[in-house]
């Protein structure tokens, strides 16, 4: 009986140190301390090299030209969405919130819209929902998700000052949770110590 016990103890033991494990994330980069993808950020996914950010060009709410180089010098994380996708209206509070926590000259939420009728209405749904930490930028020929290669609605994108992609997060995300920003802060952080 006392040896069918201990049998039983170390099978909980183990199971409990593999949900451990899993629930720390996996981080293949070796740059990146293990731990960052906990939690909220489960599935955040680093790229094994860092990728340099697409040049696609998006528009701002008066209809210049903007790419990812306009930002370089600061941390951003990119949200593509649209006012039609449930998941990302479900999470456009929480992006506001980080903005309002963590938004400086060293990072920035830049939500870009994918609707296709223009920017109007996803500056309407902004107002109406009373996202005023944000602006939005439109690609409504959708030119910035075909570059990097996504179809899913909400994905996010991090991308470090030096302009590189370094990982991303495709559906909805607790974007104002503690571990969201601990995986944010870790990139303006980093910079902060190379320049």
């Amino acid at each position: 009986m006392k040896n069918k016990s201990i049998y039983i103890l170390s099978f909980i033991a183990l199971c409990i140190g593999i949900y451990s494990f899993y629930d720390l994330g996996n981080t293949p980069n070796n740059d990146i301390p293990q731990g960052l993808t906990a939690g909220a950020m489960k599935r955040f996914v680093f790229h094994d090299q860092k990728i340099p950010a697409t040049d696609a060009v998006f528009h701002d709410a008066t209809g210049n030209e903007v790419n990812f180089s306009d930002f370089k010098g600061k941390v951003i994380l990119v949200n593509l969405w649209a006012t039609w996708c449930a998941p990302c209206v479900k999470e456009m509070p929480d992006l506001n919130e980080l903005q309002k926590s963590l938004g400086s000259e060293k990072f920035e939420v830049v939500l870009i819209s994918q609707n296709s009728d223009g920017i109007e209405s996803s500056l309407d749904f902004i107002k109406e929902k009373n996202i005023t930490n944000l602006d939005t930028y439109i690609d409504s020929k959708r030119n910035v998700a075909r570059s990097l290669k996504t179809n899913s609605l909400p994905t996010s994108l991090l991308i470090d000052a030096d302009g590189f992609e370094v990982g991303r997060l495709i559906g909805p995300a607790e974007w104002n949770s503690g571990d969201a920003q601990a995986l944010i802060n870790y990139f303006i952080l980093k910079q902060a110590t190379t320049s």
